[in-house]
């Protein structure tokens, strides 16, 4: 069975056995069958394929390893058997994603199954990466609040609504991609627990680090500060010395067109008030 969706303007076939994943998220990013960016196929197994390749590092519930260009990764979640993705990191265009009977209902669930076959990692040879942020389009741009779990982002986004009337595309993910000589802020088809999920794209206007404190205040993030706000809440992992390298060269090249903010705020209209203010003196809105 097979699945096409445009996913940040590129087109993404996935190949199955059958689908588990078919949330009205995902369908929203639904398209006719049509030429893939990158080709997915998801292949059942009873027991994982093993790896023959050098061990490079382990982050969270993901494990890698590399054979000169060619990379594995994988998934494993609580108890399950877990996932596969083999790939080559010069060449992302054709995946293969390897699962235990057992793991396919779980690992291929709507808010699984970009984990599980690696489509951040996949993407990036794209120019696109995805970003832990609560994603809002204001006067046509998007703007991006983000930060550590906790920090406030689906906060500062209701606030933008309410004061506002901004729109949340998506409560917890965006795409950036840099494309047509410019940076685009785009919906994806996974929210986290948020439930805010739709397919949009926009010019992106700027990228907000948010801190807590009990006045709001504003401040441009340039140079290595900037690279690192952001660096820290991409979802990829950088074990691969090609990825390393690419990632850091297009978060830079992102830098060069979008301005990075810190807001240290309260939960209030304050926040509000403080960064609108100053994205207009910038121009920025």
């Amino acid at each position: 069975m097979t699945k096409y969706y445009k996913i940040c303007s590129h087109n993404i076939c996935i190949e199955a056995p059958f689908f588990v994943c078919d949330s009205s998220d995902w369908r929203r990013f639904e398209t006719s069958e049509c030429e893939p960016d990158i080709e997915i196929e998801c292949i059942t197994c009873d027991k994982l394929p093993m790896i023959r390749a050098d061990f490079r590092g382990t982050t969270g519930e993901i494990s890698v390893y590399a054979e000169g260009s060619n990379i594995y990764r994988c998934f494993v979640m609580g108890g399950n058997d877990g996932a596969m993705t083999c790939y080559n990191c010069e060449d992302t265009s054709k995946s293969k994603t390897y699962f235990t009977h057992n793991s396919f209902r779980v690992l291929t669930d709507e808010r699984y199954l970009w984990n599980s076959v690696s489509l951040a990692q996949l993407m990036l040879a794209k120019k696109t990466v995805f970003v832990h942020s609560s994603f809002i389009e204001y006067k046509g741009k998007g703007i991006l609040f983000t930060g550590p779990c906790g920090i406030g982002k689906s906060t500062q986004a209701q606030l933008w609504h309410e004061f506002r009337k901004s729109v949340t595309v998506n409560g917890d993910k965006a795409g950036v991609s840099v494309r047509n000589g410019g940076v685009y802020a785009d919906g994806l088809p996974f929210c986290g627990t948020s439930n805010i999920c739709f397919n949009r794209s926009l010019p992106l206007g700027a990228v907000v680090v948010l801190g807590q404190s009990v006045r709001s205040s504003v401040k441009r993030l340039k140079g290595i500060e900037a690279l690192q706000a952001l660096m820290k809440n991409i979802y990829l992992d950088l074990f691969a010395p090609d990825e390393n390298c690419r990632c850091i060269d297009l978060v830079i090249e992102i830098l060069s067109s979008v301005p990075v903010y810190q807001l240290n705020c309260a939960p209030d209209e304050t926040a509000v008030s403080a960064l609108e203010n100053k994205l207009k003196r910038e121009g920025v809105i």
